[in-house]
């Protein structure tokens, strides 16, 4: 759950998991993170991203076996997300910089 930036580098994400055949044969892919729509960013950067995830999304043909979500800022809602992904025994990838 995160804006996305160039710095997160979620984009890099999605493209290695799209690269990997074996990845993608084993488990989807969800991401929560920024807008999905450049409509609802103002930041260029961001829209960069979102441009570049779409990219992604049909270069790789990723469409059902990828979610994107846009990016939560109600607490139950997240608290939810997380517990339906460990339910479903999803991995969770989350990025520390110290």
């Amino acid at each position: 759950m995160a804006r996305l930036d160039r710095v997160k580098n979620i984009t890099g994400l999605v493209e290695c998991y799209a690269k990997n055949s074996k990845l993608r044969e084993l488990a989807n892919l969800v991401i929560v993170a920024g807008y999905n729509d450049v409509k609802k960013s103002n930041d260029r950067e961001e829209i960069q991203e979102i441009e570049k995830m779409h990219d992604l999304i049909m270069k790789y043909n990723l469409l059902g076996q990828f979610r994107w979500i846009a990016a939560q800022t109600n607490r139950v809602r997240n608290g939810e997300l997380y517990r339906y992904m460990a339910d479903k025994r999803g991995a969770f990838v989350q990025w520390w910089r110290p």
